[in-house]
């Protein structure tokens, strides 16, 4: 109970205890709250730094495959012109061959008309 009195307003000894434990449990359970808080935002933010570290690795390896896929296609290429290269061989090769068998068989009707 609050009273006014000559040496001025004073508190019953209950009221007055009660309100000095609410106001410990008070800041304790503001002080909880506030260390819950801290520790979550440290999870939070050390999440957040591998998340980072995880997106860079996968931008890294993605980087690595993009070159190894230029490399495969530039190989690629260089084989795609040897091959041409090689075509127009055989195919000289095969013009020569008919050359040669068109003139034995020249040769081979010659004689004999």
């Amino acid at each position: 109970m609050i009273e006014n009195s000559e040496r001025g307003i004073t508190l019953n000894k209950t009221l007055a205890w009660g309100m000095l434990l609410s106001l410990v449990s008070a800041v304790w359970f503001g002080g909880t709250t506030v260390a819950d808080l801290q520790a979550s935002t440290e999870n939070l933010d050390a999440a957040i730094r591998e998340t980072r570290e995880v997106a860079a690795a996968d931008r890294r390896t993605a980087l690595q495959i993009e070159a190894r896929v230029r490399a495969l296609e530039t190989n690629a290429s260089r084989q795609d012109a040897r091959f041409d290269a090689l075509r127009q061989s055989l195919d000289e090769v095969k013009a020569g061959q008919q050359e040669t068998n068109e003139l034995l068989r020249r040769l081979i009707r010659a004689p004999s008309e």
